[in-house]
């Protein structure tokens, strides 16, 4: 007997309520339930702890720049490719602090990305980096303005005044304190040395030359090596030729102006490469080369081998070079050692501070965290910040294995450093001819 169609479907409903609702309701709907609980309290836990660590990031092209690399050594004590490190087991409101290094691959865009990714995490405590003023430049917009609180930054070598971002008058008071320690002296300082140097060397004719590859740096430094000549007018001493090393002037017009003075503001690489054009373009004349603080290195030496005989090559350092030398045979180690010294200062006087501060600023909020055992990276933050413009009021003077470092509100800069002038002095050594650093001064 064949059964009507109504039937059928009556019979799958009956059966569907007597079977399959058991079913959704005593293992389906708790497995689901229990998978969507899981989530949504893990969230709600990792938002209410906050970070298990917060991190120092150390942010440069240290993969390719044997400097960067020996900077972050000297601030982690081993190299970037072994990993985290603890720096402070107990560290602010007990959390852990660490450091970790970050490739901003020598790229201002890339530099920018990163900079907008720490500035927004919620482990964030500080940056040591960029290392080069034009990454720096870039990044610095990303740690100062987009993060509230600012995330305190360290700059190690960047020597460009200029790096940090203008305030937004309808955002940000002037009165508002940006947390930045700079440890290099400036380039206003740097150009002004070179200059004095030419005028007391009695150079006349002088070409300068910028490094396209940091412009941020080389502009600058350029424009201010011009800027104190022209001031000075003496009438003894002129630049006649201003250029990048992109676009050197043929041999005719180098030869017709007379040339006997380049200062060039650019890195040791592209120092070399100018060495070698004045050589060919230049043969006979006898030229003074002046290069910047960013050609400091063994790599100058080790790679330009001949190509320095017949040149005149002085260079400004941070440093007197026996002190440099004193300390090792390359000396950025020493640089990360000193900045690693002033942040353990820097988190210390946090440690001790914490709950004052945090009590002062919003004691309802302290004593809510407190018994709630939750803790956020933005107070942290607040009380460092605060830490650093401390410092910075009572003039304190931090003591570092290379230099003594005392910072000013308006830029962060350190007003203790000061340029110095090194030459490349030719030296016979087991019959053959070296090269080496010496202070000139």
């Amino acid at each position: 007997m064949k059964r009507p169609a109504s039937d059928i479907k009556l019979f799958t409903n009956l059966l569907g309520r007597l079977l399959l609702a058991p079913l959704g309701k005593f293992v389906l709907i708790p497995i689901l339930s229990a998978f969507i609980g899981i989530i949504i309290v893990s969230r709600i836990t990792d938002w209410w702890i906050g970070a298990d660590s917060y991190y120092i990031y150390l942010v440069g092209d240290h993969r390719n720049n044997p400097a960067i690399a020996e900077i972050f050594e000297g601030f982690r004590d081993k190299p970037c490719d072994s990993g985290d490190i603890l720096i402070l087991d107990e560290g602010i409101n007990n959390v852990p602090i660490k450091a970790k290094c970050v490739d901003d691959q020598d790229d201002p865009i890339k530099a920018r990305q990163i900079s907008d990714n720490l500035a927004a995490r919620k482990d964030t405590l500080m940056v040591i980096g960029h290392v080069k003023s034009t990454q720096t430049k870039a990044a610095l917009p990303a740690y100062l303005q987009q993060a509230t609180p600012p995330v305190p930054v360290i700059l190690t070598m960047e020597t460009n005044p200029q790096l940090i971002p203008v305030k937004k008058s309808d955002q940000e008071s002037s009165d508002d304190y940006s947390p930045l320690f700079r440890l290099w002296p400036t380039d206003d300082e740097q150009a002004a040395r070179a200059a004095q140097f030419a005028a007391g060397n009695k150079n006349s004719v002088l070409w300068v030359v910028e490094d396209e590859h940091n412009p941020v740096y080389s502009k600058y430094l350029a424009l201010k090596f011009v800027e104190w000549v022209q001031k000075k007018n003496e009438q003894a001493m002129k630049v006649a030729l201003w250029s990048s090393n992109m676009s050197v002037p043929s041999a005719e017009t180098l030869k017709k102006l007379d040339i006997d003075f380049v200062f060039f503001a650019g890195d040791w690489s592209n120092a070399l490469i100018l060495i070698n054009q004045i050589k060919r373009l230049l043969p006979n004349q006898k030229i003074t080369l002046f290069l910047s603080d960013a050609a400091a290195g063994e790599e100058l030496l080790d790679n330009g081998k001949d190509d320095l005989i017949q040149l005149n090559v002085h260079l400004t350092f941070p440093l007197k070079r026996k002190l440099y030398s004193e300390t090792s045979d390359n000396g950025f180690k020493f640089i990360g050692k000193d900045a690693r010294s002033i942040v353990n200062w820097l988190i210390d006087e946090t440690r001790q501070h914490y709950a004052t501060e945090s009590r002062e600023r919003a004691s309802f909020k302290y004593w809510a965290m407190l018994l709630l055992n939750r803790h956020e990276i933005e107070d942290a933050r607040s009380v460092l910040n605060a830490r650093m413009e401390k410092a910075v009021r009572d003039d304190k003077v931090f003591e570092g294995k290379l230099n003594r470092y005392q910072f000013i509100r308006d830029n962060g800069k350190n007003i203790l450093a000061q340029w110095h002038i090194w030459k490349v002095e030719k030296v016979k050594k087991d019959g053959q001819y070296q090269y080496r650093f010496v202070d000139a001064e």
